[in-house]
């Protein structure tokens, strides 16, 4: 049986497969989404304006949803669509979610229901730049 193991952040992701939790890792996939740098740059510094109804006063609208979680949705939607095709081809049996941990949310929210019940074990962890050995390490643990 194969699992898939994301390790990912709201700016760049990186897949795995194992045959084994505690065996070898090969890296099937990279995703990096660059918007998530520049997300709010030029956005925070002047908001749209609003004119009161009475007098001549005007002030910042404040976004219900800021550019910065907009992008992070989108990247967890397009992994997500990602893990679903993927799915939909029999690729991976198995599923493992490691994300930081304001984006593991992000990722659990988009995820298809029969990707959701695929997944096995989601940690909370901020190691897309790590090591290989440093990741299949951190899936030891989980035996």
């Amino acid at each position: 049986m194969k699992t898939w193991i994301l390790v990912a952040d709201e700016a760049h992701a990186r897949l795995f497969e194992s045959e084994r939790l505690d065996g070898e890792l090969s890296e099937v996939a990279d995703f990096v989404h660059p918007e998530a740098h520049h997300a709010d740059r030029g956005h925070r510094d002047r908001l749209p304006r609003a004119h009161q109804s009475v007098g001549s006063a005007r002030h910042g609208i404040e976004p219900r949803t800021s550019t910065e979680e907009k992008v992070t949705r989108e990247f967890a939607a397009e992994l997500s669509e990602f893990l679903n095709e993927a799915r939909v081809a029999h690729r991976y049996d198995h599923l493992v979610l490691m994300a930081a941990p304001a984006f593991l949310g992000s990722v659990r929210s988009e995820l298809d229901p029969q990707v959701a019940r695929m997944v096995t074990h989601a940690l909370d962890k901020q190691i897309t730049d790590a090591s290989v050995d440093r990741i299949r390490d951190e899936l030891r643990h989980l035996h």
